[in-house]
């Protein structure tokens, strides 16, 4: 049974999210808006913002932010159905569940993931109640892994047998063929299914919202032919690169201290939250990818690396600082000592030691310094070069000038060189930053389409500096403006990707009639999108002095018909202007008489758009 989709709509423009916030959150009105401290990391100046217009949340500190339903499912860590069934609740709303299906795709991803939450509890029953089970539930004894951490992270053990979770799923009437999808399963030469995880300790992985997505097994043989540890594959729920073992359980650890220790594997992240050290995500064994990284940014900015002291380990450390960085993180690294992972580190010397250790813990520029010295590279001249210059391009990553400027002066100081020569440096990694990003655009702007007719011209010179505030528009929430800006702009004419992608969003809603920002930004996937559009809509920004001079004064209302109308045109008139500019720019590079004559004629029907464009407003 599902809840019908107009009975969602339904509840949710009926909930004011300010009452049901307030009474979570101390709010204090400013402005259009409501402010307080954020309950899902600790600060003292309060970041978190609450839109009563617009009946979104989002806190400009952490970045948590959605609407009335995502804000109960991330406080009290229910579902969505639970979240929707509670405003229901406290507006007297009845809801009248829907026995049909969900539609085919979602149909077929519930499917899988109750694949997996049968399979998650079929081997958490082998591993806690089977006489089988014995052996795994040794090894965790010898690994000092109590019975309760075991059901926090719902650990399991798959038999030495080749179909005892096949003869599960088939009493269940389990569809073999998804369960073979997500790797529980195999077939063999001879077409026959067989269990894929076998006489294994069995680590689920699960969503951050809890639903178990993939498993991880730790072989109990000791053969050199049998993989230590097998994983699921790719399936429909679970993308490798996408996901961060641990994180469900550690999410709220990791708000409240605004802080995440990253290790390697699944035994070195339960022995740290056994210890009381909770605030701990895992990258399961695989090197640090940009998609974890953007999805940790959800729950913070500040990170310790915290890898194996051998060299392998090392080498990882290295890897992640520089992904990190590109993502605007607060890095730090701790070493343990030579021999010590961190599972290892923790059971020999408990908690205090280890706060020790994380509170010494080096800053990126020292830990790289101190891996350089290691490998003898100050030693020798050139290669002291080599290091010092790898420094300065991991400080080119940093955005935070200041944090860049501080860094500087540590590195001129630690190798005694003028800190002018050092910001020579820098500088040139940061001119070459700016040229590849350039040098993309300019690669992406020569796919050109010429056309006569503005509603179809999809070529910009430079970006239309009205995007962002028809976007803004866009979202207002209000049918008028909506509708007034996609009678008139295509979103072909959106150069700027993200910008494009968020007007489709808002296009695909309006033509269902949908046009609230609380629905429009739940249909954003991406991460990185969602925290835009927050701060778009939340914060009264303004395109430029000029233009608020330009357009009456700057006396003009926001979010008034009048004001999209002014912004609408001028939108259209900077695409003209541009297209006017490539066109010269074509004349002047090409000898083709006649395309300078198509094109000419083009640019004199474009001034004379540009000329009635111009008049509109000046009428209003």
């Amino acid at each position: 049974m599902r809840i019908p989709e107009q009975k969602i709509e339904e509840i949710r423009s009926s909930a004011n999210i300010v009452d049901i916030i307030s009474g979570y959150v101390q709010l204090k009105k400013r402005g259009k808006n409501f402010i307080g401290l954020c309950p899902f990391h600790q600060e003292k100046t309060p970041s978190f913002t609450v839109s009563d217009d617009k009946q979104i949340y989002h806190c400009f500190g952490c970045g948590n932010g959605g609407n009335v339903f995502k804000f109960l499912m991330e406080f009290k860590n229910i579902s969505f159905v639970e979240a929707v069934e509670e405003v229901a609740d406290y507006l007297g709303i009845k809801i009248q569940y829907d026995k049909e299906v969900y539609n085919e795709r979602q149909s077929e991803l519930e499917e899988y993931y109750e694949i997996n939450l049968l399979a998650a509890r079929f081997f958490s029953d082998c591993l806690l109640k089977s006489n089988e089970g014995e052996e795994a539930r040794e090894y965790l004894k010898r690994r000092e892994i109590k019975p309760s951490t075991q059901r926090i992270f719902g650990l399991g053990y798959a038999p030495y047998s080749w179909n005892n979770f096949l003869l599960h799923a088939r009493e269940n009437k389990i569809d073999l063929n998804k369960a073979k999808t997500l790797g529980l399963i195999d077939i063999n030469d001879k077409g026959e299914y067989y269990d894929k995880f076998r006489q294994r300790v069995i680590f689920p992985i699960f969503s951050p919202n809890g639903r178990v997505i993939a498993f991880g097994g730790r072989t109990l043989e000791n053969r050199d032919d049998v993989a230590k540890y097998l994983n699921s594959p790719e399936s429909p729920i679970y993308s490798k690169r996408k996901s961060l073992y641990g994180l469900f359980q550690s999410k709220d650890e990791i708000r409240k201290l605004d802080r995440a220790i990253l290790v390697e594997g699944y035994l070195d992240l339960i022995s740290l939250y056994q210890a009381g050290v909770k605030n701990v995500v895992a990258s399961s064994g695989t090197s640090l990818t940009e998609e974890q990284v953007q999805l940790l940014s959800r729950f913070t900015k500040n990170i310790v690396i915290l890898f194996d002291a051998d060299p392998a380990g090392q080498k990882a450390s290295l890897r992640s600082i520089e992904i990190l960085l590109k993502q605007n993180f607060d890095v730090k690294v701790i070493t343990l000592p030579q021999g010590e992972d961190p599972d290892s580190f923790i059971n020999k010397f408990g908690k205090e030691k280890f706060d020790e250790f994380l509170y010494s813990a080096q800053n990126f520029i020292e830990y790289q310094t101190a891996q350089f010295e290691k490998q003898g590279m100050f030693e020798d001249p050139t290669l002291t070069a080599q290091a010092i210059r790898e420094l300065v391009r991991s400080l080119s990553l940093l955005e935070d000038e200041l944090k860049r400027s501080i860094l500087l002066k540590s590195i001129s100081k630690k190798f005694g060189l003028r800190e002018k020569l050092i910001e020579t440096e820098l500088n040139t990694f940061l001119d070459q930053q700016k040229q590849r990003t350039q040098a993309g655009k300019n690669v992406a702007s020569k796919n050109v389409k010429l056309t006569p007719d503005l509603s179809a011209i999809n070529l910009i010179v430079s970006e239309n500096n009205f995007e962002k505030e028809i976007v803004r528009l866009l979202y207002s929430g209000n049918e008028e403006i909506v509708g007034h800006i996609i009678d008139r702009i295509a979103p072909e004419l959106f150069s700027n990707p993200k910008l494009k992608k968020l007007a489709e969003i808002a296009y695909d809603g309006f033509n269902e009639h949908k046009f609230s920002p609380a629905y429009l930004i739940d249909k954003i996937q991406d991460e990185e999108l969602r925290n835009f559009i927050f701060k778009l809509t939340l914060v009264d920004e303004t395109i430029s002095k000029k233009w608020d001079e330009l357009s009456y004064n700057g006396k003009i209302e926001k979010d008034s018909l009048e004001y999209t109308v002014a912004t609408v045109t001028n939108f259209l008139v900077n695409q003209i202007e541009n297209q006017i500019k490539r066109n010269n720019q074509i004349i002047a590079e090409s000898k083709d008489e006649r395309l300078h004559l198509e094109l000419l004629k083009q640019n004199k029907e474009l001034q004379e758009e540009k000329k009635s464009l111009l008049n509109q407003i000046q009428k209003r």
